[in-house]
């Protein structure tokens, strides 16, 4: 994966573990993490009712909240480990100096080596964890795929409030005031931001619409994160 997504910097690709992941030990408990997300997910799927449930207006927090809320944040610690080193001792001043583009691309490309891991995990895990509605089809799939836009938008998040404020640990703040507001409130308090459209069933309390509208903004975000966490800035 590393020489796909390095593939116009050969030297990078093969030292990668070496310059940002010494003994690849970030890139180990991101697998460790989402083995242990697989294991939960196969030995315990949701009920066969599922989605007649869901279609009667439940909430079924204790089964959506694993991937709306605890995989997700999951994911953003990992972001946290993986980036902690370029913030500690001003080291992003060294690595900002030494790419000459007015886009960090090798910034955007180490966020997608653990994020893409864990997209690609927890939909392995999620056709698991959903197999007793219907397995390996498009039901299965798409009850899968629907919670990657949490994953992507709240490291994202993370990420950018990060690397706009130079600081781990206020972006970390940032993030778990946000992730814990949401929660609390049952999606209420960022209502069309919100990363529980699952657990809170917009989709049949509130509308397909408005479900949809929610998954766009929160892939728009992403975008928008990424974009302001690696565009390179003067440095002071």
């Amino acid at each position: 994966m590393l020489t796909f997504i390095f593939k116009k910097d050969k030297a990078l690709a093969d030292h990668y573990f070496k310059i940002y992941d010494t003994n690849g030990l970030k890139i180990k408990l991101t697998f460790c993490i989402i083995t242990l997300i697989l294991i939960f997910s196969v030995f315990n799927p949701v009920t066969s009712d599922y989605l007649i449930s869901i279609k009667n207006q439940y909430k079924l927090i204790s089964i959506d909240n694993l991937f709306d809320y605890t995989i997700p944040l999951l994911s953003s610690f990992i972001i946290f480990i993986v980036f902690y080193n370029d913030y500690k001792d001003s080291a992003y001043k060294y690595l900002m100096f030494l790419n000459k583009n007015k886009f960090n691309y090798v910034m955007l490309k180490r966020y997608l080596i653990y994020t893409i891991v864990f997209c690609i995990g927890t939909f392995i895990s999620g056709v698991f964890y959903y197999r007793n509605i219907s397995f390996l089809d498009t039901t299965n799939l798409l009850l899968s795929l629907r919670f990657i836009p949490n994953i992507l938008f709240l490291s994202s998040f993370l990420l950018c409030m990060t690397s706009l404020t130079k600081n781990n640990y206020f972006g970390l703040l940032i993030t778990l005031t946000y992730f814990s507001g949401d929660l609390l409130s049952g999606g209420r308090l960022f209502y069309i931001f919100s990363i529980g459209a699952h657990s809170n069933n917009y989709y049949y309390i509130i509308s397909p619409e408005y479900y949809f509208l929610n998954r766009i903004i929160l892939i728009l975000l992403t975008v928008t994160f990424i974009y302001l966490s690696c565009k390179n800035r003067i440095i002071k």
